[in-house]
C-alpha cells in the first residue's frame, strides 16, 4: 500500500554493499510474498483472484469497459500483473550480474516464464468484457491458478539466497 505524503531523502555517502542489499531486499520480497499478511497479497492472492474472476462478469455493470480497464491496470499499472513481473524479471536479471548464486539466475528464469502468462490473462479479461463470453475469464482463472502455483515455486527459490 502507498504511504500519502512520504518521502525520503537519501544522504548516504559511501554507496552500499550491492550484493549483501540484493540478497537482503529479493529475501525479503519473496517471504513477504509467501506469507502476506492479508489473503489478496502474494500467491494467496493469486489463487483469491483465480476463484473470483470467472465472477466479473456478472458483477460489473459494464463490463465492455470495466473488464478492459481491469487488464489495463494489470498489463501496464500496479503490481498486480505483468508489469510487476517484468520489472522484476529484469531486476532478477541484472542482479545476477551482481550476485553469482544459482538460486538468483533461477528465480530470473522462472519469472521469464511468468510474466508473459499475465499479459495473456490480461488479454483474456480485455477480451471477456468485449464479447461478454465467460470461457475467457474461466482461461483467466487456470492461468491464474497456474500462476499462484508457478511464483510460490519462485519466491521459494527467491527466499533461499
Amino acid at each position: 500500500m502507498t504511504a500519502r505524503n512520504l518521502s525520503f531523502t537519501i544522504t548516504r555517502t559511501t554507496p552500499p554493499d550491492l550484493p549483501t542489499a540484493i540478497r537482503t531486499a529479493v529475501t525479503a520480497n519473496a517471504r513477504a510474498f509467501l506469507d502476506p499478511p492479508i489473503a489478496n497479497l502474494g500467491h494467496r492472492g493469486i489463487a483469491k483472484a483465480a476463484h473470483q474472476v470467472t465472477r466479473w462478469l456478472d458483477r460489473s455493470s459494464d463490463p465492455s469497459r470495466d473488464l478492459p480497464q481491469a487488464a489495463t491496470l494489470m498489463e501496464r499499472g500496479g503490481t498486480g500483473g505483468s508489469l510487476f513481473r517484468a520489472l522484476y524479471r529484469d531486476f532478477l536479471a541484472e542482479s545476477a550480474t551482481i550476485v553469482d548464486d544459482e538460486n538468483l539466475r533461477l528465480g530470473h528464469h522462472l519469472y521469464a516464464d511468468i510474466a508473459p502468462l499475465w499479459t495473456e490473462v490480461a488479454h483474456h479479461i480485455t477480451t471477456a468484457g468485449e464479447t461478454h463470453d465467460p470461457t475467457h475469464l474461466t482461461h483467466a482463472a487456470t492461468l491464474l491458478t497456474d500462476l499462484a502455483a508457478r511464483e510460490r515455486h519462485a519466491m521459494q527459490v527467491l527466499s533461499n539466497l
